[in-house]
């Protein structure tokens, strides 16, 4: 009898230790792996807050490719071309994943699978904390850029009689 007590906690042991393993478990990965592209930051497409802050239409352009890393590219001025200027290294969480940077920051992305976005918060430039969400697919940067072809070597914009405007729409992809 006593044996059999033994046996039966060690099996309820076992199974409550398998639930709590399941539950913490991450997400499936490979539904988030992909390319995606910044979508709105605090409710502001990147191009109106860049303007917001004085900044080029592009310059809050960013694509995230997610695979094994994920992987931040966007438009570099000074070379003029888009470049991966970010890799963080990612584990899988319950509703999304961490990315860690090379100095051990951490942002955590949550994915919503419904609306199929991923979003994260961070610092602004402000110093107030933005909420960041990205969609699916990944922005030709470069047309962009381009679109807005009649900007100064400065990185200004140019007014609206030399320079195309372009939409959110028009280059995202």
């Amino acid at each position: 009898m006593k044996k059999t007590i033994k046996v039966m906690a060690a099996i309820m042991l076992v199974a409550a230790m398998v639930l709590s393993i399941a539950s913490c478990g991450g997400i499936d990965m490979n539904k988030i792996k992909g390319d995606w592209t910044l979508s709105s930051i605090d409710g502001a497409s990147p191009a109106d807050k860049a303007v917001s802050l004085g900044l080029p239409s592009y310059a809050l352009l960013n694509n995230y490719s997610i695979g094994d890393k994920v992987a931040i590219s966007t438009y570099d001025p000074n070379a003029g071309e888009v470049k991966t200027t970010m890799e963080l290294t990612i584990a899988a969480a319950s509703n999304g994943f961490t990315a860690t940077d090379s100095n051990g920051g951490k942002i955590s992305f949550v994915y919503d699978s419904n609306a199929d976005t991923l979003t994260y918060s961070a610092t602004g430039a402000s110093g107030a904390a933005e909420t960041y969400v990205l969609k699916r697919g990944a922005t030709d940067i470069l047309a962009a850029v381009q679109a807005a072809s009649g900007a100064s070597e400065g990185g200004e914009e140019a007014s609206s009689e030399g320079g195309e405007e372009y939409s959110e729409e028009e280059y995202a992809e």
